[in-house]
């Protein structure tokens, strides 16, 4: 449990600086950029996000749990060069496909008139970003957090430095952002080959790629599924809305996306490994999996309580005034990525039996719930519609993970915990809306109010002051160490 905990706390602390260096181009887009250019960049985002299922097949995710099959070195250097060159293959088959038809995507996703260009650069980007994912994947499964922080937080600056380069002295607009993403993943990619050069030798393994992809094969369907229920809003908006809305949604979904940055993935990528270690020891595994899972959720909520109540005064000092009104979505949001990333959590107890199927029907199930809610929701409500159409379809995807588990790896869940939450969070942000006293008052308020939430937590029970010490001293021995 240690190494568990040192880990999430480098991972979150990598994340964090990421997500400062990241938060630093907000004034950039908000204020040299109109609310439609800011849609554009999601659009493009849109295709990057299925590019990059479509470029490798996720055989990267097949990578991170095949690589438990055997211990011996070799092995798993060959499955490390299998992954990359098959990667790279379909990488430059997908991609002559779309530079045949770069017209067709150009209007199919944006239904503007802005040209070639931009589908080019956000395709060759994408290819260096899928590169990057199984030199990464090794870093994170030999649990080396320092090594994997340190390469995406360079990655990181890079790309926010040439990005402001091209934006703000050279005025290119929306291309100088993609400019700036495509030389931070090149020279990324170049920088993590040179350093995982060791991890690999020269080989193709067909029954390699065979039992990656068997695993992965069945994860393709649900991350288009969760692309998405995740993404397709956007297009949703710009069809029966504006560009602008699109923009106004995106920044909202941009605040409630550090969630997921700063806590959900950190605590995923130290997590796995460390739940697959105990695969011989089912009971063990399961009582870790219970207990995390309910005091992951705990911290999650504190978090989205947070960001949801300071979201209105974030926005007021760093944006345009054209911008005004994002926040309405990020409490929605916000919930969407609390159940979420309790979902991604006990999804674990699927992948342990290797059930990936039962993921995909899952997910399948849920998009298809959120596109009709898209459809129905959208042209009614706008991006309210939009947000609420994701929550509906994650809290979905959670009790459909809760039903399977109990199928395939029973797991005794404190599910009185888990809604005691949920209750407290609606309550409190619900409070926090009607505070509106100037920015330093209303940050002063909300922060007394976020205490009286923290406290509720120890008043209904849901978490005691052992537990509490438990983790503040292995945190303390992470620090020392």
């Amino acid at each position: 449990m240690f190494q568990l905990f040192r880990n999430i706390s480098i991972y979150s602390f990598g994340n964090i600086l990421s997500a400062f260096v990241s938060f630093l181009l907000l004034p950039v887009y908000t204020r040299l950029l109109s609310p439609g250019d800011y849609g554009i960049l999601e659009l493009l985002n849109l295709l990057a996000a299925i590019l990059g299922i479509l470029f490798g097949l996720l055989v990267s995710n097949g990578y991170s749990r095949i690589y438990f099959d055997s211990k011996d070195g070799n092995y798993r250097r060959k499955l490390f060069a299998t992954g990359q060159i098959f990667t790279f293959l379909c990488a430059v088959l997908f991609t002559v496909m779309i530079f045949i038809n770069v017209d067709w995507f150009s209007q199919t996703i944006l239904n503007e008139d802005v040209g070639k260009l931009p589908v080019f650069l956000i395709t060759l980007s994408t290819i260096f970003f899928v590169m990057l994912r199984i030199p990464l994947a090794n870093l994170q499964i030999r649990q080396l957090p320092k090594q994997y922080i340190t390469v995406n937080l360079a990655g990181f600056v890079l790309t926010v430095f040439t990005t402001i380069v091209f934006v703000v002295f050279y005025g290119f607009g929306v291309l100088g952002v993609l400019y700036g993403q495509l030389i931070g993943n090149v020279i990324q990619f170049v920088f993590l080959g040179i350093y995982s050069r060791k991890e690999y030798e020269i080989g193709f393994s067909l029954t390699q790629l065979g039992v990656m992809l068997s695993f992965a094969v069945f994860l393709i369907p649900a991350n288009l599924s969760a692309l998405i229920l995740n993404m397709s809003n956007r297009w949703f908006l710009q069809e029966y809305q504006t560009l602008g809305d699109v923009g106004l949604y995106s920044l909202g979904a941009k605040f409630a996306s550090v969630i997921p940055m700063l806590f959900i993935e950190p605590v995923k990528q130290a997590f796995s490994p460390y739940l697959y270690e105990q695969i011989e020891n089912p009971e063990k595994l399961k009582k870790t999996l219970s207990e995390f899972s309910r005091l992951f959720f705990i911290g999650l909520s504190i978090v989205v309580v947070g960001i949801s109540m300071l979201t209105r005064e974030a926005i007021m000092i760093i944006a345009d005034k054209s911008f005004y009104g994002s926040q309405n979505v990020t409490f929605i949001l916000s919930v969407s990525f609390l159940f979420l990333g309790l979902a991604g959590i006990i999804v674990q107890g699927i992948q342990v039996v290797k059930k990936t199927w039962i993921i995909t029907v899952i997910w399948i199930f849920s998009s298809f719930v959120n596109v009709l809610l898209n459809f129905w929701l959208v042209p009614l409500y706008g991006r309210m519609g939009a947000a609420t159409a994701t929550m509906i379809s994650v809290i979905i995807i959670c009790i459909c993970y809760f039903i399977a588990i109990a199928k395939v790896y029973p797991v005794k869940f404190n599910y009185f915990a888990f809604i005691i939450v949920v209750f407290l969070t609606i309550i409190f942000n619900y409070f926090s809306s009607s505070i509106d006293y100037g920015i330093v008052v209303s940050v002063f308020i909300k922060l007394l109010l976020l205490g009286c939430y923290v406290g509720s937590l120890f008043l209904f029970k849901i978490v005691n002051k052992e537990e509490i010490m438990s983790i503040k001293n292995r945190m303390l021995n992470v620090r020392k160490k």
